[in-house]
Parts: structure tokens; sequence; C-alpha cells
């Protein structure tokens, strides 16, 4: 029977249009976590006001939740940065606080407060440096999240990563089991971070790291990197017959002398232990210098989003 090429054309376009609706089905059945949020993450119909310790002063402040997010923007990443990595920094911090909130109880075992100031504690905040800018990236964001499986993630973020970010076995081992969804990604925010990150040595007293490590790391001069991770960071550190996670090792030294675990070298070298390495941070979650130049290249707070955090979904919560 013949057919003609009119009628062909139509067939094929109506085939088509039957397979973009039933792809589309497809593509809807695979995210239920959308429909079926968590009780925590309901409850937050209106924006919530939280409890903030100030560590300078001691005293305690109320603040709503996207003012309060205003001073973390500043703290955590300042206002120079595009506004694109800006909007990026504001939902990770908003999503990270009730995270935080939700399933580590805040600071309130510390302080009795929601949060805290301090960024060894919860996540810094500075109200000083505040401009229009990263004001606009809250209220342009407002009650967004990131979600997994309906529940708030962990949205850890970090300064600066040399080549890929870490795993969450490599950075925050503790939390392994509760945030499968913070995988190793591709990023060159070293290439934008301060030059003093991007390639260091750092020397801690050998009584330091002995005290650290015990007794039984001997006189430390057999100690060296035991084991590396996914991106290649330190995940465990020998010497004699003690061993300690990098993670813990870094947090023990301090986090501002012991930049990262991205460490190439450890040697005993005289009454210290030197260290040879890149980066700056624990490496999990969204590298800011990486987002920075991703703005810069032309890409949104959502690309970038889902760059560093692919298992996860935005997801708006009240407005």
């Amino acid at each position: 029977m013949y057919i003609s090429k009119s009628n062909k054309l139509l067939a094929i376009i109506l085939l088509f249009g039957l397979l973009l609706t039933l792809s589309g089905c497809q593509q809807a059945a695979k995210k239920p976590e959308q429909s079926e949020l968590a009780p925590e993450v309901t409850k937050y119909k209106e924006e919530p006001t939280i409890s903030l310790y100030r560590s300078e002063s001691g005293q305690v402040e109320n603040l709503k939740l996207e003012q309060y997010l205003k001073g973390v923007v500043a703290g955590e990443i300042g206002p120079k940065f595009p506004m694109e990595a800006l909007k990026a920094q504001a939902i990770i911090a908003r999503t990270n606080t009730l995270a935080l909130l939700e399933y580590e109880n805040g600071t309130r075992g510390k302080h009795n407060t929601d949060a805290s100031d301090d960024h060894t504690e919860f996540q810094a905040y500075d109200e000083k440096a505040i401009n229009d800018s990263i004001s606009k990236a809250v209220e342009e964001t407002r009650g967004q999240v990131l979600l997994n499986n309906g529940k708030f993630i962990y949205a850890l973020f970090h300064s600066a990563s040399n080549g890929q970010t870490a795993s969450i076995e490599e950075g925050f081992p503790k939390l392994a089991d509760k945030a499968p969804y913070l995988v190793p990604v591709a990023t060159d925010g070293i290439t934008k971070a301060p030059e003093k990150y991007r390639a260091w040595t750092v020397k801690v007293p050998r009584s330091k790291v002995k005290e650290i490590m015990g007794p039984e790391a001997g006189n430390l001069n057999d100690i060296a990197i035991a084991k590396t991770g996914p991106s290649g960071r330190v995940v465990t550190v020998k010497a004699g017959q003690a061993t300690i996670h990098g993670a813990e090792l870094r947090e023990k030294i301090g986090f501002d002398k012991l930049y990262s675990t991205q460490i190439s070298s450890i040697k005993a070298q005289g009454n210290y232990i030197v260290f040879t390495g890149t980066g700056w941070g624990h490496g999990v979650g969204m590298d800011q210098w990486g987002a920075n130049l991703m703005a810069e290249q032309g890409q949104s707070a959502r690309q970038i989003i889902e760059h560093y955090y692919p298992q996860a979904q935005i997801t708006q919560i009240y407005q």
C-alpha cells in the first residue's frame, strides 16, 4: 500500500511525540523524593527564628533565618564573589543550618542555642560584611534548600581543592553513613585560591604530633602516609605501631595550621614533622573558589550546586 510523504511525516511526528510523553513519565517516576518530604522538612512552612550565640560577648541573639544567612554568607565567602556563587553559598548555608539543627541538635548542648557564630562550632557569621550583593543573593534564593530522599543534606563546603573534591569518608568519616551522597567531583578551585594555599609546607613540632598519636607512635622517624582515598587525600597516617585518620590529625593539629589533608608527603625533620600539600579545607562538597570560577564562566547557582552536589535536589520549602 502506498503511503504519501506527508502521511509518513505525520506518523513520524506522532511517534516522536509519544516517545517524548513516555520519556517524561519515566523521568517523573524517578523523583519520588520531591513529593515525599520528611517531617523535619515539611514543618518549615514559614521562615523560622533561630537563636545565635555570640562568642565574643557571650550574648544570645534571636534572628530570622534569612537575616542570619546574610551574615553567614558574608562570613563564609565574603562580599566580593560573583552573584551566582553568592546565591549557591546562600542555598548551601540555609540547608546546612537546618540540617545541623535537625540532625545534630545545633549548639544546644554547648550554648543552649540553635547556632554559634564560631565557625569551628557551627558556621562563620559576620554581619558587618553584609552588602547589597549578599542581601540580594539571600533574598533571591529565599526558602531554597537541598534535599536527598526528602531530607536535608549535610551541605558541606570548603575553600579550595586541587583537581577533585573529597569523599565524605576522607573529610568526615563519622558522617560516612549519614551522607553517602557527598561524592568527589572534578574542580579547579585551586587556580583561583590565594597563592599560599596552592602549594604549602607546614612544620608542626614533633612533640605535638607525638602527643596526638600517643606512645605507640614511637619517635616518629618513620611517620608516613599509610592510605589515601578516592580523591588522593590522606585517609590514615602511620608511625610506629600507631595509626590515625588524616581528618582527625588535621583537627587536632588545628584546621588553620594544617590547611588540608590533600597532602603529598609527611616527613620527620629534626624537631618538626613536615607536611607538604595543597588546598584549603576538608575538601567535601562545594569548593568555594571553584564556585567563583564557575560563576565567572557564566554558570548559574543551580549549575554550581548540581555540579558539587549531584545527588541532591533544590527545593523551595517556604516563600
